[in-house]
């Protein structure tokens, strides 16, 4: 078993899958823009990519660009990246750069990148500045116009956090557009892929003084897609061992809530200090979250019997579904039907890697199986924070291949002796 499963990691370490060719629609995407009509770009948007910008947002986000940077005045290619084209949509007041993610001959991603303005950016309102910042990443712009207390509170780490969350539930930003001003405050649309979001800057003696999303709980039936995904995992479990071992599950359950609030702050380490490396960030962050989770899952479930230990990762697992159903309820977006598929996938992972712990942990390997689990783990959140910057679907079934064949090889191995094993009647906890 243990040399299988270093084989099978020696083998995900040495190949990676590559992401798919691309080829390009940009055409289209550029002519929609020039003429205002939908027609032109519809036939080469992926179905996931009609459903998220649909006609009307299509309009809505080519009004917005123009009320706000004056007429289309022509366009230009900037070059590409694999499956990734860049092209730049010339108005009369700036320039606006689009990425466009490219499969199989159609648009499967469409956001904007930067904004260059033809005029100074003086000429920029608080509030515009501030806006211009969350569409463009580019902190500076809304900084200049901070009060003292403002850039105390509102740090580049939180401005960098806060948009990466709202690209993370609502899709990558497109633009946006004035909706009103009372008194202080100015309300905005933010135009993003999945949904649009509302937000308002307030603005005292010139200087920005508050920045807020409009924020509400609300459950739908899209929202609930990742619960129902580890709810099923559950269930398939409970129906195999006819049992449900209802103290691991809710320890497990807690082990991720200590788990997120020692690895959250962390991880936050190089945003912090400034570090500008994508590679880096990356790369910490999967390093952090695998080292924090496998530790405590690995303390909590090495002296459990096999069952026992498999239920408090389905516990932690089943916890990262229904803290996915929260994160997508609170910032006002709606999970994909894959979103599913994911939490089912990784509640077995999760049980299979406490499921590994015990059984090794018994047979004198425990460390070794640790430090496997813990690189696979860092392979597979690198992976998907790589992908929360820059999303392709090639990547995410690298992501969910790894994650899948890795409970599998455990499972396949380990779950009927789990089934078959005797226990002793002794206290829980």
């Amino acid at each position: 078993m243990k040399y299988a499963l270093f084989l099978f990691t020696a083998l995900l370490v040495l190949t990676f899958p590559l992401i798919c060719a691309q080829t390009t629609a940009s055409s289209a995407f550029i002519k929609s823009m020039e003429t205002g009509e939908y027609s032109y770009l519809q036939p080469y948007l992926t179905s996931q990519m009609q459903s998220a910008f649909p006609e009307p947002k299509f309009v809505e986000l080519r009004k917005a660009l123009i009320g706000k940077y004056g007429a289309f005045a022509n366009a230009t290619y900037s070059g590409s990246e694999g499956n990734v084209e860049y092209v730049k949509i010339n108005f009369e007041k700036a320039s606006v750069v689009f990425k466009l993610v490219i499969e199989n001959q159609k648009i499967a991603g469409l956001w904007i990148v930067k904004v260059s303005q033809t005029h100074q950016e003086s000429n920029l309102t608080p509030q515009e500045a501030m806006m211009e910042a969350i569409v463009t990443g580019n902190y500076s712009l809304a900084e200049r116009y901070f009060s003292p207390l403002m850039k105390r509170v509102f740090t580049q780490a939180l401005f960098e956090k806060t948009r990466n969350m709202i690209i993370r539930y609502n899709g990558q930003i497109q633009g946006y557009s004035f909706e009103k001003r009372v008194g202080t405050v100015y309300y905005y649309k933010l135009l993003c892929e999945k949904k649009d979001i509302e937000v308002t800057v307030t603005v005292e003696n010139g200087m920005i003084t508050g920045f807020h999303m409009n924020l509400s709980f609300g459950l739908s039936f899209q929202s609930l897609y990742p619960f129902f995904g580890a709810l099923l995992a559950l269930i398939l479990l409970g129906a195999y061992f006819r049992k449900v071992k209802f103290a691991e599950l809710i320890l497990g359950m807690i082990i991720l809530l200590i788990a997120l609030g020692v690895q959250t702050p962390i991880q936050s380490i190089p945003r912090v200090i400034g570090t500008k490396s994508l590679a880096f960030l990356v790369l910490w962050v999967g390093l952090i979250a695998a080292v924090v989770q496998e530790s405590l899952k690995y303390y909590f479930s090495r002296n459990k019997n096999l069952k026992e230990a498999l239920y408090i990762g389905a516990g932690f697992g089943f916890a990262e579904g229904l803290l996915a159903v929260g994160m997508v309820a609170v910032f006002g977006g709606s999970a994909s039907p894959i979103s599913f598929l994911e939490r089912f996938i990784v509640l077995f992972f999760h049980a299979s890697t406490t499921l590994l712990f015990a059984y090794a942990y018994k047979e004198g390997w425990g460390m070794r199986a640790f430090g496997v689990m813990t690189l696979i783990h860092w392979i597979i959140d690198s992976l998907t924070a790589y992908w929360n910057i820059h999303p392709s679907t090639g990547l995410l079934a690298t992501i969910y291949i790894i994650t899948a064949l890795t409970s599998a090889v455990v499972l396949f191995t380990l779950v009927k002796k789990a089934k078959n094993e005797v226990e002793e009647a002794k206290v829980v906890w």
